[in-house]
């Protein structure tokens, strides 16, 4: 006993013996363990030097699963999420003030401007700028309700549209043939009371605010937004919430891939050259060898994201130019992403209201909110058209691409309650904006990579014989950016 307390610390000696599981991984938690190599070479040196000391069943147990493999993957796991969470952390606290100002002046509008026939139908639509008349001008009431927010200034900021014109016209129900209740919560009675006292608020007052009232002029065009915030105007637990919210979906990015990233962002923040690192590149395409078909396209597309952004972070880069960063590093990701035979990249390139206003990439808040509920009408209408072209299938979703800045946000939308679009928040991610934060590029593969394969199987679920849904209403699919 006394000899192993030399080379083991009485902590480590503890964990071993008190512990219920002492696993690799239960090791890495407990003493805060940043360097995978290092760590485990500690913890199987310890297990081996205790087993000398103490033949316990548990420990034999252990050590012969670490030979035989069992906890390689846990391992990994452990060192690649701790290093992401620490990347995404730095990201969004550090991105460059002059990088983020490029990149928001050059995101362009991916959404198409409404035609007449979209302002004239049902659906209530805020009013453009030009088409406010004098009762657009705040009167003291209003003042008073946004007097203490930091966005006051709506001659500067952002407006607030008056609904007069439309809200008598907007047609909605007060009961459903198909409730969404969860437990003993009926959300779908919930969200209809919240729209009727959001009509009697505007009634009174006809002015919303994109920013403090996103939720409000939503449920006007029937869309409930699920993120991570739980409404207002639900009342179930936060833990039921979460249960909403959260939707574990199975990674769709190579094993290798991941290494290949990591072994990159090593280079990287050890200063290696570029030549060096190209060197590397060339030589992983070996690992792609054994791949199948799907597996081998991912490779390289990966691959050439991984090249295009090197290439690109590593040059100097005019940021007063709208037409470079974001340009060239956002369009050749979504291009190499959707390079496949069942999808169309359509880039919108009219001038937008987010290409004019800037904002934070780690604020919570909805800036830009207008183009945000333009993107959620997009993908009502687009689901509308959907049931209307190969009816109400059930499985059938919408997805929105969300790019503001730096922050990539994607949504998915059904109708598989009466009455509501639910519009479930699904990735939201950031972008790489210089070589330091290289490993960001996972994050949004993986988001990107999930959002593509959900389209495929939407794709399949048009192509089959799926029952119709029994909701009078149907489930949908909206793309931004992409059209079938």
């Amino acid at each position: 006993m006394d000899s192993k307390k030399d080379s083991i610390s009485k902590k480590e000696y503890d964990f071993f013996i008190d512990e219920e599981s002492p696993t690799p991984t239960e090791f890495f938690k407990k003493f805060n363990c940043t360097s995978k190599k290092t760590a485990v070479s500690i913890w199987y040196s310890a297990l081996k030097e205790i087993l000398t000391v103490h033949d316990d069943l548990k420990l034999v147990n252990i050590k012969q699963n670490y030979e035989n493999g069992k906890y390689k993957q846990a391992i990994e796991d452990y060192f690649k999420t701790s290093v992401l969470e620490k990347e995404k952390m730095y990201v969004d606290k550090t991105l460059t003030k002059k990088t983020s100002k490029a990149i928001q002046r050059r995101i362009s509008d991916l959404l198409p401007e409404e035609t007449d026939d979209q302002v004239r139908s049902k659906k209530p639509r805020l009013l453009k700028e030009s088409q406010q008349n004098d009762n657009s001008i705040l009167d003291s009431k209003i003042s008073q309700s946004y007097e203490d927010s930091e966005y006051y200034d709506t001659r500067k900021r952002h407006n607030i549209y008056s609904w007069e014109d439309v809200i008598d016209k907007v047609d909605f129900r007060d009961t459903s043939k198909e409730d969404w209740i969860v437990e003993s919560y009926n959300l779908s009675n919930e969200f209809r009371n919240f729209q009727q006292l959001t009509i009697r608020q505007v009634k009174e007052n006809p002015y919303l605010c994109y920013k403090q009232d996103i939720q409000k002029i939503l449920c006007l065009s029937n869309i409930m937004l699920i993120e991570h915030t739980k409404p207002s105007y639900i009342t179930v637990t936060s833990a039921i919430w979460d249960e909403i919210f959260r939707r574990q979906l199975p990674s769709r990015l190579l094993p290798v891939v991941n290494d290949m990233a990591f072994e990159y962002s090593c280079m990287l923040n050890s200063f290696a050259s570029l030549s060096e690192i190209q060197e590397v590149w060339c030589h992983n395409f070996f690992k792609a060898v054994e791949l199948n078909n799907q597996d081998m396209d991912k490779f390289c597309q990966a691959q050439i994201i991984f090249q295009n952004f090197l290439w690109l972070s590593s040059k100097v880069v005019n940021t007063n130019n709208e037409d470079t960063f974001v340009h060239e590093a956002l369009y050749d990701l979504f291009r190499e992403i959707f390079r496949d035979s069942m999808f169309e990249l359509i880039w919108a390139n009219s001038e937008s209201f987010v290409s004019k206003n800037c904002c934070s990439s780690s604020s919570s808040d909805k800036e830009n909110s207008r183009d945000f509920v333009k993107l959620s009408n997009f993908q009502t209408n687009a689901l509308d058209e959907l049931v209307e072209r190969y009816g109400n299938k059930i499985g059938l979703v919408s997805f929105g691409i969300w790019v503001c800045g730096a922050r990539i946000r994607i949504y998915e939308m059904d109708i598989t309650h009466d009455g509501i679009y639910r519009m479930f928040l699904t990735a939201n991610v950031l972008a790489p904006t210089e070589q330091a934060r290289f490993l960001c590029l996972v994050t949004v593969l993986e988001a990107l990579y999930n959002v593509k394969h959900r389209i495929s199987e939407t794709f399949k679920v048009i192509a089959s014989s799926t029952p119709r849904s029994t909701s009078p209403k149907p489930v949908k699919i909206t793309i931004i950016g992409l059209s079938k």
